[in-house]
């Protein structure tokens, strides 16, 4: 502990005098300190008088912030993963709790308090130092993508330490990482429905440009840090009836391919403008619970990363012959090719990241790229990002993070029969299939976060990451 003394005309007698004072101060402070804190590098006299008795000053207590928020008292000072809370370290007239206006400063790492009194007694606070993307993913042991997309591959895709790993891929803004498996440390609180519940997502995948891709997970309580359950409807925005991924005709048929979009436009297979039910239902629900985050100035959703739809069309199931996609036309869709190639489910799989087209990439209005055709920075999970997650068609799976034992629709269309329009979803035991527009299964928005987001927590149950 350094004592500055800000007098000019001292005597070589004094400054002796505070060499051995401090050396003394210095070592019983060392031996008294409850809590062994010795990273306080200058106790700051300002008068030039030292009226204190040795014993008079105590750093009595460390606090440090654990996993569910709350704090706990440490003998060893934190580093790693830590940072000081200047707002709530504070000194203390003995146990009076009475605050004495000591003032903690932290400059190059040394941490300084100044205008102390007599008996003080300090208690210093670190809390979790929020985390970037690129510490993020580098905590998660990042590796090259998959290699085989088959029905065996049904691991926990876990590192030695039990951490879930993260896979590279390519998207079309550059390099992807993706969770994949029995994740159980991607979970992620971020805003408040209109009735005062916490809103949970998981995280599917950290874009090319930078920016985090969330499945909505459910609600809990305000500020819980005890998740909502990994099954059920609850993981869903509606359920019943209500979900058909589009609205019926008149004759109650979906006569016609422009059903398979998110969004359509008559006589267009890349058609935009008018949403599918599905859309509406994403819209009618970030209106309602996320518009005011959305608004405001700090808000974290971002505005430019987009969902893909990929409707590039083909009226063979081999996916050799170009063509279709309006009208009756019996037309196979690009993930129907990837996936049941030839009229059975390929093994291994064949997912992409990348859009082909753009006008099949459904952004935002005020998106720099992409269709600029939705009201709202929403949309659904792929076919192939559930894939890239653990799922596989025609195979159940009930040992990755996206199961729910609950049916929910993807944005990604399969096929048009001549009569009717398909579209894919993921079933009750994980597995990735096919549904006609007029069945009705859940909707799990997807919303992406600004690419500067930094995160507290660890992304488990008990300690979710939370945008910072």
């Amino acid at each position: 502990m350094e004592f500055k003394k800000l007098e000019r005309n001292n005597t070589k007698k004094v400054l002796l005098v505070l060499v051995v004072l401090i050396a003394i101060i210095t070592t019983v402070v060392s031996l008294r300190s409850r809590a062994k804190y010795q990273v306080t590098k200058s106790a700051q006299i300002v008068n030039g008088v030292i009226n204190y008795k040795p014993y008079d000053f105590m750093i009595v207590e460390i606090q440090k912030e654990n996993d569910t928020g709350g704090y706990e008292i440490t003998d060893k000072v934190p580093t790693t993963g830590y940072e000081i809370d200047e707002s709530q370290s504070k000194c203390m007239i003995d146990d009076t709790h009475e605050d004495t206006g000591a003032v903690l400063k932290t400059i190059g790492g040394n941490h300084t308090f100044s205008k102390l009194k007599k008996r003080d007694k300090c208690t210093l606070y670190f809390k979790i130092k929020p985390i970037t993307i690129t510490e993020l993913v580098n905590s998660r042991n990042p590796q090259q993508g998959q290699t085989s997309f088959s029905s065996t591959d049904t691991s926990e895709h876990k590192d030695s330490n039990g951490n879930s790993i993260m896979y590279s891929g390519t998207d079309d803004n550059g390099t992807t990482y993706y969770f994949r498996g029995k994740v159980d440390d991607n979970w992620v609180r971020y805003g408040t429905t209109s009735d005062n519940k916490s809103i949970w997502w998981r995280i599917i995948r950290i874009n090319g440009d930078g920016t985090i891709r969330l499945i909505y997970a459910g609600t809990t309580t305000l500020n819980s840090t005890t998740p909502p359950g990994t099954t059920g409807t609850g993981t869903q925005i509606t359920v019943g009836s209500a979900n058909t991924f589009y609205y019926a005709t008149s004759d109650g048929k979906f006569n016609d391919n422009k059903y398979v979009g998110y969004q359509y436009a008559d006589s267009n297979v890349h058609g935009k403008g008018t949403n599918s039910y599905a859309a509406d239902r994403a819209n009618e629900w970030f209106k309602t619970n996320l518009l005011d985050e959305w608004s405001n100035g700090n808000g974290k959703i971002d505005n430019n990363a987009g969902f893909c739809a990929d409707r590039t069309s083909y009226t063979n199931n081999t996916g050799t012959t170009t063509g279709g996609g309006t009208g009756t036309t019996t037309t196979y869709y690009a993930p129907y090719i990837r996936f049941y190639k030839g009229g059975s489910w390929q093994n291994p799989q064949a997912p992409i990241f990348t859009c082909t087209n753009k006008e099949d990439l459904f952004t935002y209005g005020k998106a720099e790229k992409g269709t600029q055709s939705l009201t709202y920075p929403v949309g659904l999970i792929t076919a192939d990002e559930v894939v890239y997650a653990g799922g596989f068609g025609g195979s159940n799976n009930q040992s990755y993070y996206l199961y729910t034992n609950s049916a929910y629709w993807t944005m990604s269309p399969y096929k048009f029969s001549g009569t009717y329009a398909y579209v894919f979803y993921v079933n009750l035991n994980g597995n990735l299939t096919f549904g006609s527009e007029n069945s009705a299964y859940g909707v799990r928005p997807v919303i992406n976060l600004k690419a500067d987001t930094t995160f507290t927590g660890n992304g488990k149950s008990g300690s979710p990451f939370v945008p910072s």
